[in-house]
C-alpha cells in the first residue's frame, strides 16, 4: 500500500488531465503556502518546474539564477494513462516514487496520485506530512483544471463553437 494516495475527479478528459499535470505543472504548483514546494537555495528563488517528457526524462526545478536541481527521473511515460516518477529532496538519503493514473469518468478524469518509499528513503516519518503537503499541492492542480474547463466553457458560449 502506498504511503500517500489520493484521489480526484477533474472536469478534463484524461489526455487534457495529462497535459495539463505535465506541460503546466510550471502554472498551477504551490510556490507559496503552508507546503511549499521550491528546492531553491535561499541566495535565489525559484524560476520554472518541468518534465522532460519522455521516458527517462528529468523532473527539475531551475532557480532564478539559472541552476537547477534534477528532482527526479520519469521511470514510466504513458500518456494519457499513467506517469511514474522519482522525488528526492536534496537533503534525504534516498528518493520516493511517485505514481499518477489518469482514467475516465463521468465528469472529466479520474486522477490517483500516490506516493511510496519514504521508510526505503530512509524518512519513514515524513509520509504523514507528504499526505498533508500532496493534498496542497494537487489541490492546486485541480483548481487550474477546472479553471482551464471553466475558461473552454466561457470561449465556447462567446463564439458558439
Amino acid at each position: 500500500m502506498p504511503d500517500v494516495t489520493l484521489d480526484v475527479i477533474v472536469p478534463l478528459p484524461p489526455e487534457k488531465a495529462f497535459d495539463a499535470f505535465v506541460q503546466q505543472m510550471d502554472v498551477w504548483w504551490p510556490r507559496q503556502g503552508v507546503f511549499p514546494f521550491s528546492f531553491a537555495p535561499k541566495s535565489t528563488g525559484p524560476l520554472h518546474i518541468r518534465f522532460e517528457p519522455r521516458l527517462g526524462g528529468r523532473y527539475y526545478e531551475t532557480f532564478l539564477d539559472q541552476t537547477e536541481y534534477e528532482i527526479g527521473r520519469i521511470k514510466a511515460w504513458d500518456p494519457p494513462a499513467r506517469l511514474a516518477y522519482t522525488w528526492r529532496d536534496p537533503t534525504w538519503p534516498g528518493e520516493t516514487r511517485i505514481t499518477l493514473s489518469f482514467g475516465a469518468a463521468d465528469a472529466g478524469a479520474r486522477v490517483i496520485y500516490e506516493q511510496d518509499g519514504f521508510a526505503e528513503a530512509g524518512l519513514p516519518e515524513l509520509a504523514a506530512y507528504y499526505q498533508i503537503g500532496c493534498r496542497q499541492t494537487l489541490s492546486a492542480y485541480v483548481a487550474h483544471c477546472h479553471a482551464l474547463h471553466e475558461l473552454g466553457q466561457l470561449n465556447q458560449a462567446l463564439t458558439g463553437d
